[in-house]
Order: C-alpha cells, then structure tokens, then sequence
C-alpha cells in the first residue's frame, strides 16, 4: 500500500504543479496577446489555444494513475469530495481528452511551421474560415480521447470486481469510493482469446492509431522543416527573421519532447504491459508524479527560447535585466516595417 507520506507529498506535488502551471502559461497567453509582432501572424492565436489547453490540464489533474497484471486505470478519490461518480468519471475523460488535444495540437504547430519556412504562400490556409479548421483539429481528438474513456474505459461490474483488490490493496479503499477510467484486458488474468476484453482492446488500438498519426505528422513536417531552416540561413532574409524562425523551431521541438519524455512514451509503455500480462506496476508511482510536472513545465520553451517574450519577461520582472532592450526596440521597428507572416 502506497504510504500516507507519499500520498501527501504527491497531492502537495500536483497542487503546487497546478498552480503554477495556470500563472506561467496565463502570462504566456498575455505575452503573446501584447508582446508578439505582427509578422508571427496566426501563428499567436495556435500558441494561445495550446497555453489554454496546459490551463484546463493542471485544473482537472487530480487523478491517481496504477497499473497491475492486466489493467491500467487511473482513478480518483471520491471521498470528502462533493462531486458524483459520474461527474468524476467525465472530469477523467476531459483529462484525457487534453492528452489527445496535446498531441494534435503539436502537429498543427508542426505544419503551421513547415508552411512558414516554405515561403510559398500556404499560410493563406490558415486564415479565415481555414483558421477554424485547424482549430478544430486538436479539438476533435481531444473529444475522441474523451469518449474513448468513457465509452470503451467505462465503469462497470467486470472491471471493478478486477480492480477491487487491487485498489484496496494500494489505496486503501473500496473501489466503491472511486471514480476511475481504466482497462482490463484478461480479467481471468489468462492469456486466451476467448478471455480477451475486446471492447478495452479496441479502445486501446483506436488511441494508439490516433497517436501514431499525429507522430507521423510531426516527425515528417519536422524533418522537412528542419531542411528549410538551413535553406534559410543561405538566404538573404533579414537576421530579425532568421533568428526568430530559428527559434520558434527550437522552442516547438522542445515543447514536442516534453510531453514525449514525459507523458507518451512513459504512459504507453504502462498501458501497453498489461496487454501483454507484463507487470509494471512499480512505475505507477513514479509517473503519477510526472504526469503532474508536466503541464508547469510546457510553457517554459517558449518563454525562455524566444527572444520577444523572454525580453519582455525580464524586464517586467527584473528591473536591472536590460541588456537585451536595443534587441526589443528592434523587434518592434522590424514588425511593423513588414507584413509577412512567419
């Protein structure tokens, strides 16, 4: 059974997590509303929609996560709380469908990055009612991360008489006492296709599929955008716009493996154990904790990787941190000097 100690520290974890995942990424949306020049184009509204998904993420992550045998399941405690079974169980699914939003939403960056380098006039597709296309992107697979959960991932009669002991044995609680979204793939906990829980197993594909897509994307619009950039600096494009482009490339691959290390490469090696009736149960604990980090650490790339905003942090915050000002000043003359997009 997991201690009282850890249970505390990792509740203190997840709210000090939470909190300051909000205030960074509610500062970052401010920077990008008031500091970002006209030649970053829609590209500010993309960076806005993906700090207001972190938001929602740190909000509803109060979630335990456990794996054992052949179940994975995350759950949370219903105890003192004033919210119905129910209602927990679709919190848990919207926190879900921000993993599915992440990740969507990343390759929209990608591709919205990749037009950006390629100078040839594919950027109009993203304005105007296109705009809403693309938003709506992330939008979509988050609200089918969300269903999966609580449709295939549901409540019911087989999976909590699976997951009775497993909970009491590591909470302290009666399944009962929960709300939880989770899969048992062999509730007999025998290898046998006749046993097998085909509805959590089509669950699991459809997840695994959707992921595999969005990776597809990114690593291909990566890959072509990372030969652009080269091109780029053969080019005679202003240093204003070589440097900015650069880093809004960095800032994007680093804000791309933080939820890879942290979230989907962790996450899927837990879910897909218990497919395969392989134990990594000592990895619940650990990725709980991670999972909570997570949504504090996604606006840090773009804060500290872009000049524009890490400037304009610094001099709101640090008085005597003015090195950078001639670089602000130029910034601003060269944005509004020009009226491409980037």
């Amino acid at each position: 059974m997991r201690s009282a100690v850890f249970e505390t520290v990792k509740v203190c974890i997840q709210l000090i997590s939470s909190i300051l995942a909000i205030l960074l990424n509610s500062f970052l949306i401010y920077l990008i509303i008031t500091k970002s020049p006209k030649k970053m184009g829609n590209y500010r509204s993309l960076m806005c929609l993906f700090g207001g998904i972190s938001i929602l993420f740190a909000v509803l992550d109060l979630v335990n996560i456990y794996s054992r045998g052949s179940a994975f399941f995350m759950m949370t405690d219903l105890r003192g709380s004033y919210f119905s079974r129910d209602f927990a169980h679709l919190l848990i699914c919207a926190l879900c469908g921000c993993c599915g939003s992440t990740i969507y939403g990343i390759a929209v960056h990608f591709v919205y990055r990749f037009f950006a380098l390629e100078r040839q006039g594919r950027l109009r597709y993203f304005k105007g009612a296109y705009q809403i296309i693309w938003f709506s992107i992330p939008i979509i697979g988050g609200l089918d991360w969300s269903f999966i959960c609580w449709y295939f991932f549901e409540m019911s009669p087989q999976s909590s008489k699976y997951l009775e002991p497993i909970i009491h044995d590591n909470f302290n609680i009666s399944v009962s006492e929960v709300s939880y979204s989770g899969a048992v793939f062999w509730p007999t906990e025998k290898i046998l296709l006749e046993d097998f829980n085909w509805k959590h197993g089509f669950g699991f594909i459809n997840c695994i599929v959707l992921m595999q897509i969005s990776f597809f994307v990114i690593i291909i619009m990566g890959a072509k955008s990372r030969v652009k950039i080269k091109e780029l600096l053969k080019q005679g494009d202003s240093k204003y716009s070589r440097e900015l482009q650069i880093q809004l490339y960095k800032a994007l691959v680093v804000q791309t493996l933080i939820p890879v290390l942290f979230i989907f490469i962790p996450f899927g090696i837990l879910f897909t154990c218990p497919l395969f009736m392989i134990n990594c149960e000592f990895l619940s604990a650990p990725l709980t904790i991670i999972y909570a980090i997570y949504p504090a650490l996604d606006p840090l790339p773009i804060l500290l990787y872009i000049d524009i905003y890490r400037n304009s942090a610094q001099e709101m915050f640090c008085s005597k941190c003015k090195s950078n000002r001639v670089d602000v000043f130029t910034v601003g003359n060269e944005s509004r000097n020009s009226t491409d997009s980037i």
